[in-house]
């Protein structure tokens, strides 16, 4: 287990080289598709009577980064995995695109270690990082290394949202459920708030998959899904296509948080490679 944790994250000038390629790539699309002006003048959520306390549970008033105040008028996110040059060298890194219907909202960067990677699979500890339009972080999910299909209320799994100066937003867990999927939505002070549930067996593959998101109190809020594309021969990655919907008039931290769990819930339910 040392070994594996001992990993180091391949951060430095090899990582910036891999994001400034893929900013390279993707520049002219989020250019062609994105208005810079209309991602910083986003007008402020209503609050509903629902969502209101959401909002509430982050009381900081926030001057947002571009790549974050979009989410403000999001209510749909399609995550799709970009794939990486397979061979005989270790692929210690995965890359994933953000977007609604028709506008690319920014990267996501994952970063692990190859044994963690190769050894652990769905269960592997990972740093995950969200870059803007204009190549500035602006989230960083962090899986902690656990137990995979542990069924003893110890080792469960856990995602942690972090800002881009590493102010904790909150955290994912995992609850101990006998039959089905459960976790909890906490924020900073780690008071539940959100739900997140799913299905008695959920399958890996070969199927659509949801999970609810619901309030404290049983009401619908939100789902996180996955798509099953069919089999792809040239890369055999059925995880590609998953996403999340939820109100848009929800708080911005509420989104950041449920794409963590979306990230979360995609390591363990949705990936086969």
């Amino acid at each position: 287990m040392s070994t594996i944790t001992a990993q180091p994250l391949p951060y430095g000038l090899e990582r910036e080289k891999h994001i400034e390629m893929l900013f390279r790539a993707f520049h002219r699309r989020w250019r062609s598709s994105t208005d810079p002006q209309e991602l910083t003048s986003a007008p402020a959520p209503a609050q509903g009577p629902l969502y209101g306390d959401l909002s509430s549970t982050f009381h900081a008033a926030e001057t947002l980064p571009a790549g974050l105040a979009a989410l403000r008028t999001v209510n749909q996110m399609h995550i799709t995995s970009i794939p990486e040059l397979r061979g005989p060298q270790c692929i210690s890194r995965r890359t994933y695109r953000v977007a609604t219907e028709t506008r690319q909202l920014f990267l996501a960067v994952e970063e692990s270690s190859c044994i963690c990677m190769q050894c652990c699979g769905p269960a592997r500890a990972c740093s995950l990082q969200g870059f803007d339009q204009d190549r500035q972080k602006i989230f960083q999910f962090e899986r902690p290394l656990r137990t995979d299909m542990c069924c003893l209320g110890c080792c469960l799994m856990e995602m942690r949202a972090y800002t881009a100066q590493r102010e904790l937003i909150g955290t994912v867990h995992q609850r101990w459920s006998m039959f089905t999927p459960y976790f909890e939505v906490c924020d900073s002070a780690d008071s539940p708030f959100l739900r997140i549930q799913g299905s008695c067996c959920p399958i890996r593959c070969l199927s659509d998959q949801e999970f609810q998101v619901v309030s404290m109190i049983g009401e619908r809020i939100g789902t996180v899904w996955k798509k099953w594309p069919g089999y792809n021969e040239a890369f055999n990655m059925d995880h590609e296509h998953f996403g999340l919907d939820v109100s848009q008039n929800m708080n911005v931290n509420t989104k950041v948080l449920l794409l963590a769990g979306t990230f979360l819930l995609n390591h363990m339910f949705f990936e086969m490679s």
